[in-house]
């Protein structure tokens, strides 16, 4: 007599069958060999990589150094400067689709006047660098005073002070100016009576779980903060308050390539604005400054040319930090990679390499 034996189908649970996709074994091969001849140049610090496939597989590693003898991690924190724009960007594109504030608008409906601001600038103007208004952050006045007190922690309405004249009348070109996502912060601010900081939370991180990103001297890290290879120099970011608040609105947060990988997908690939919204974006005036691959100026973003097509992102450059974000439409695939470290970074070689290896 045989023994009946009960046989019992093998079933996924719902928690199986929500598992994320994962990056195929060779694939991470490659871009981990990708950053570790990065981190094996002479004079290259430490970097945060990571690459979000179309399916939503994503692969972060680290490598280099976060300190003197410290292996760099994915969970450690870094300078984004400049990529900090298309967050600020999105905040402002959300208000448009929420007819709060008009693309349209010239700034003297939200803000108060300034010497050097022409108030008929519009708000699509200092989107996308056409404004002809003068950079604060290369102000020999503001770099004395960063120098005379490093730990001051600056605001957006002293960092307006020292914007210079005009380089020229809004409209008529287009240049990379760091004041105009100033303005657009307060502009956010007054439209809606909210810190910057309060509105980069509740309308874009908390939204999309972004957890390892902070605006300095307004709150505590959330992970901890990489030292930066500032020159010939080793500091400690969170030490030179003065430096890394100079950013504000424009460049001033601190995040790391995971969280910016995450961004940049979730902007590209329409959960953060309206269809409407991210075609203005993607609408491009010439490049808006000396940037490798650079195409082109949208509205918060920048296009770039790599492997014979148009990616959009931004990057991101200061004596702290260096990153690049890129969002390649053609493959769905997003690359971020975040540097500690100004001078000498390659960033725009190490993130067009990692979409080539990515993107096939």
């Amino acid at each position: 007599m045989i023994a009946a034996v009960a046989v019992t189908q093998c079933v996924p649970s719902a928690a199986q069958s929500a598992l994320p996709p994962e990056v195929p074994p060779a694939l991470v091969l490659q871009l981990r060999e990708a950053i570790d001849s990065w981190a094996a140049v002479p004079g290259h610090r430490g970097v945060s990589a990571s690459v979000i496939l179309a399916n939503g597989a994503q692969w972060s590693e680290a490598a280099g150094l976060a300190g003197p003898d410290e292996p760099l991690r994915t969970d450690h924190l870094m300078l984004i400067a400049s990529i900090t724009k298309t967050m600020t960007g999105a905040l402002i594109l959300q208000l448009v689709d929420e007819g709060v504030v008009r693309l349209e608008d010239p700034i003297g409906r939200w803000l108060p006047p300034h010497r050097y601001i022409d108030a008929t600038i519009t708000v699509r103007q200092l989107l996308n660098h056409t404004n002809g208004l003068a950079n604060y952050t290369t102000s020999a006045a503001l770099i004395a005073a960063i120098n005379a007190d490093r730990s001051h922690a600056f605001t957006a309405a002293e960092l307006l002070e020292y914007v210079g004249p005009s380089r020229f009348p809004a409209g008529t070109g287009t240049e990379y100016t760091n004041t105009a996502f100033l303005l657009l912060g307060m502009v956010a601010e007054r439209a809606t009576e909210r810190a910057i900081v309060d509105l980069y939370h509740q309308r874009l991180w908390n939204p999309l779980e972004l957890t390892e990103v902070f605006m300095p001297a307004f709150e505590e890290p959330p992970g901890p903060v990489a030292l930066a290879l500032s020159g010939s120099f080793l500091v400690a970011p969170m030490a030179q308050t003065a430096n890394i608040t100079v950013g504000n609105s424009a460049a001033g947060l601190i995040s790391n390539a995971r969280t910016v990988a995450k961004w940049g997908n979730a902007l590209f690939r329409g959960r953060v604005i309206s269809d409407e919204m991210q075609a203005a974006m993607r609408t491009l005036v010439p490049a808006a400054g000396n940037i490798p691959g650079e195409a082109g100026a949208g509205l918060g973003v920048r296009s770039y040319q790599y492997l014979d097509r148009t990616q959009f992102g931004h990057s991101g450059g200061s004596a702290m930090g260096s990153s690049l974000m890129l969002h390649d439409p053609d493959t769905g695939v997003t690359v971020a990679v975040v540097m500690n470290q100004g001078q000498g970074a390659e960033h725009f070689v190490l993130a067009p390499r990692l979409l080539q290896i990515a993107a096939r």
